[in-house]
């Protein structure tokens, strides 16, 4: 068999166009599968175009596990983020939301334990009226003497009254007018009304209080049970008003 000389190899590479020419006469057929290998490939000579999508896919895949609290910033994973139910308890740290976090009327009456709100989690006047259910507070709720004369009835404040020289065994009748009761024309008809003088010196009389025509006013009466007369000075009392509705 005739084999040429190197002269004459390399004269034949030549004229066949050089390098050019060898890339035109081999092509991937003539190559056998798995004979190139890393040492062959240039470094960073790859593009994705000459990986298969499978390959892509399996590179550019985050691998279980491999992404730590250390590897996310400050702020990055927000409440798109997290699949619905995905924050449990064990989640939250322990004393770590503040009202801020909680959005308005988000814990309901299932999600506080039994017994778990105290008066050290309540801030003064932190509940009104509207988050406290009908008689769902009684006496065992109440701090002995935590109640005011206002905190039990409807209306409560102080008003005067001048009664003249009562006679022995006399009494005397006034119309008390002016109220938050009256000004509000509430109907106190059927409440229970509760009058005390303020004195310095006590006198010796005896007060009751009677209903009134108008619906928010109530009568006054002092009577004189000694033996002798009374002029009385004017006198301030403090009222209470409570409600039988």
């Amino acid at each position: 068999m005739w084999r040429p000389s190197p002269a004459t190899a390399i004269a034949l590479f030549v004229a066949a166009g050089g390098p050019a020419g060898a890339a035109q006469l081999i092509d991937g057929d003539d190559i056998k599968t798995g004979s190139i290998g890393s040492k062959q490939v240039k470094d960073r000579s790859l593009a994705p175009r000459d990986l298969s999508k499978g390959t892509v896919r399996r590179l550019t895949a985050t691998a279980d596990g491999s992404i730590v609290a250390a590897k996310l910033a400050d702020g990055a994973v927000t409440t798109r983020a997290l699949a619905p139910g995905s924050v449990l308890t064990g989640s939250v740290g322990d004393n770590s939301l503040t009202a801020a976090d909680l959005a308005s009327s988000s814990v309901g009456a299932d999600e506080v334990g039994d017994n778990a709100v105290g008066q050290p989690e309540i801030r003064n006047n932190g509940v009104a009226a509207s988050e406290i259910a009908d008689q769902s507070i009684d006496g065992g709720e109440i701090i002995d003497g935590g109640l005011l004369a206002r905190d039990v009835g409807r209306f409560a404040g102080t008003f005067t009254a001048d009664f003249s020289l009562l006679a022995p065994d006399d009494c005397q009748a006034a119309i008390v007018s002016g109220t938050p009761a009256d000004l509000a024309d509430a109907d106190i008809a059927q409440d229970l009304v509760v009058i005390a003088p303020a004195l310095d010196e006590p006198v010796r009389l005896t007060f009751g209080t009677a209903r009134a025509a108008a619906a928010g006013q109530f009568r006054i009466y002092a009577c004189n049970p000694t033996g002798a007369g009374i002029d009385p000075p004017e006198i301030t009392f403090r009222y209470l008003i409570v409600g039988f509705g």
